[in-house]
């Protein structure tokens, strides 16, 4: 497995809670491979119960509590935006999640700070490591301001780090993505509680592969090859 498989290994085994063994990773060639290795070292398997459903469900009742939504307003295409007010909007979210004991996925910035962000960013670390060489391929300055562009990319996060009270916006357009959403955050937790299924468990390791390698959700199946045909390192 390249470096990139062995960051998605590691993101699975952090939300599943298990390990597995390096001599069966190595082995681990399709998408198929994959769920095969990590249904073989879950714990509290066949279970019948359907996560995303009493996960949406439990989320429903939630909005109905916090916010006062009628049922009737939460939907499986309602947006996210339209439950959470957007006065207040990162207090609420952070005290809704701690009413209902469950991990939500992040908030980002609304799209004016994040151009800002990024823009800034670029300049810091592009301009800095081309102000960088033209100093010193051209005026043989010392290799030391090779150094310009690392401090960019610390400005950059510290930056960022600045602008955590403009991250109001959920970047999931319905609630069902919101609730798969949450599904694979709180999955371990979930399934100690209550077991696993297989088709859940697939959903949540493909899930993690489409995140992190950007890879279209529908181009994830069984016989697949991680590498040659996903094209994962």
């Amino acid at each position: 497995m390249g470096l990139d498989s062995v960051e998605i290994l590691m993101k699975v085994e952090n939300t599943f809670g298990i390990k597995i063994p390096d001599h069966e990773a190595e082995k681990i060639i399709t998408i198929g491979d994959f769920h095969n290795a990590v249904w073989k070292h879950l714990s509290g398997k066949d279970s019948e119960g359907c996560r995303s459903q009493t996960l949406f469900y439990r989320l429903r009742k939630g909005f109905q509590d916090y916010f006062n939504v009628p049922y009737s307003e939460i939907l499986l295409n309602t947006s996210p935006e339209n439950i959470f007010p957007e006065e207040k909007r990162r207090e609420h979210y952070y005290d809704f999640a701690i009413s209902t004991g469950l991990a939500l996925p992040q908030l980002v910035l609304t799209r004016p700070w994040a151009n800002f962000l990024n823009t800034t960013g670029f300049l810091f670390i592009a301009g800095g490591a081309v102000t960088s060489n033209m100093l010193i391929f051209f005026y043989n300055q010392s290799k030391w301001l090779l150094l310009i562009p690392v401090a960019g990319i610390c400005t950059t996060i510290l930056l960022s780090y600045s602008l955590n009270s403009k991250r109001t916006r959920i970047p999931l357009k319905t609630l069902r993505a919101f609730t798969e959403q949450t599904l694979m955050l709180n999955f371990a937790a979930m399934h100690s509680d209550e077991g696993a299924n297989r088709k859940e468990m697939e959903f949540v390791i493909n899930h993690i592969i489409s995140d992190m390698a950007g890879v279209d959700i529908e181009e994830i199946t069984p016989g697949k090859k991680i590498a040659d045909d996903l094209g994962i390192d």
